[in-house]
C-alpha cells in the first residue's frame, strides 16, 4: 500500500491550559525521576515538541482526519503526546519499552486526571497475551491497542528507524503515520488506496 505526504500546518502557538497543565505535571515528574537514585538511568529519552504535537493532533481531529479518534503512540516515553492526545478527545494507548518509563506515564495520566493508557511493550513486534487479555474500555475495538487497530499513530523516530516506521504503518490499518521528527519537522502521511 502506497503512502501520501499531507501538507500540514505547524503551529507554536501556546496551548489551552489544561494542556499547559499536564505539560508542567510532566516536567515536575520528570526532575523528581532524574534525582532519584533508582531512576537515573532514561534510556535514549528524547522529548516531543509538544506545542507541536498539541495542534498537529486538534488539527487531525478538527479537520474529521482522525478516523474514530483511536490513537498509539509508538515509544511513548514520558506519556505526554499520548495525554495530550487524549485531552484532545482520542482514545489514547502509549506503548513503550521501558518499564520505568511506563510507571511515569501512569503517574503523569493520574495526576493531569486525562484518561490514557500506556502498555509496557514493544510495537515493533506481537502485542504478548498478557495485554490482549485485559478487559477493554468502553468503545474500545476487541483488540485494544497497536498497529492493528488504531486510526492515528504517533512516533519520533531514530533517523535510522524512520523507513522501518513508515513500513510497519504501510502494513497497519491505521489511517494516519504522524512523525516528529526535531525542530519544526512534523511529516503526517496517510495510506492511497
Amino acid at each position: 500500500m502506497d503512502l501520501i505526504e499531507l501538507d500540514f500546518p505547524v503551529c507554536w502557538d501556546t496551548p489551552p491550559q489544561e494542556i499547559l497543565r499536564t505539560i508542567e505535571i510532566a516536567e515536575r515528574l520528570r526532575e523528581q525521576m532524574k534525582s532519584d537514585e533508582n531512576q537515573k538511568r532514561i534510556p535514549l529519552l528524547v522529548n516531543s515538541n509538544y506545542y507541536i504535537a498539541y495542534h498537529a493532533f486538534k488539527h487531525i481531529r478538527d479537520a474529521g482526519l482522525g478516523g474514530d479518534l483511536s490513537f498509539c503512540e509508538w515509544g511513548s516515553g514520558l506519556g505526554v503526546v499520548t495525554c495530550i492526545a487524549s485531552q484532545l478527545g482520542f482514545r489514547a494507548t502509549g506503548i513503550e519499552i521501558e518499564e520505568s518509563l511506563c510507571e511515569f506515564s501512569e503517574k503523569l495520566a493520574k495526576q493531569a486526571d486525562v484518561d490514557a493508557r500506556f502498555f509496557q511493550g514493544s510495537y515493533r513486534s506481537p502485542i504478548g497475551n498478557e495485554i490482549s487479555q485485559l478487559q477493554p474500555r468502553e468503545g474500545d475495538r476487541p483488540f485494544p491497542l497497536g498497529r492493528r487497530n488504531c486510526d492515528v499513530i504517533y512516533a519520533y523516530p531514530w533517523p535510522a528507524e524512520a523507513a522501518y516506521l513508515a513500513s510497519l504503518f504501510e502494513q497497519s490499518s491505521a489511517s494516519l503515520l504522524v512523525t516528529y521528527h526535531g525542530g519544526t519537522t512534523l511529516r503526517v502521511r496517510k495510506h492511497i488506496c
